[in-house]
């Protein structure tokens, strides 16, 4: 009886015993799950500010080639203009005008 004593007691702290490893595990798969969600959080977290910032990115080059095409329309424009007049006017559209400026000196001098 004495053996079955001793086995019973032995057997007793044996299921405390997986009974508080069990508290353990569950503990520490709690506070595993708990992690694994704010990692899962994070990364979520840094896939939109990515998908953000590709965005803005996106934004960004393309109001750069827009900006950078407008440039070099307004340098052919320059150019055109720094090229003393000869890219503005026809030789027609010049002796016109050469001709109403002649026109209008004539009237202001019999005016005068």
């Amino acid at each position: 009886m004495e053996g079955d004593h001793r086995l019973s007691e032995s057997h007793v702290e044996s299921d405390v015993t997986n009974g508080r490893e069990i508290d353990q595990v569950e503990s520490s798969l709690q506070k595993l799950w708990e992690k694994a969600r704010r990692l899962s959080d994070f990364l979520l977290r840094l896939k939109e500010e990515n998908q953000s910032l590709r965005r803005r990115l996106e934004e960004s080059e393309k109001r750069e080639r827009d900006l950078t095409d407008e440039l070099k329309d307004r340098e052919q424009e320059i150019l055109k203009l720094q090229s003393n007049g000869s890219g503005m006017f026809t030789h027609e559209e010049k002796e016109a005008l050469a001709g109403k400026i002649r026109e209008l000196i004539a009237k202001l001098n019999a005016r005068l």
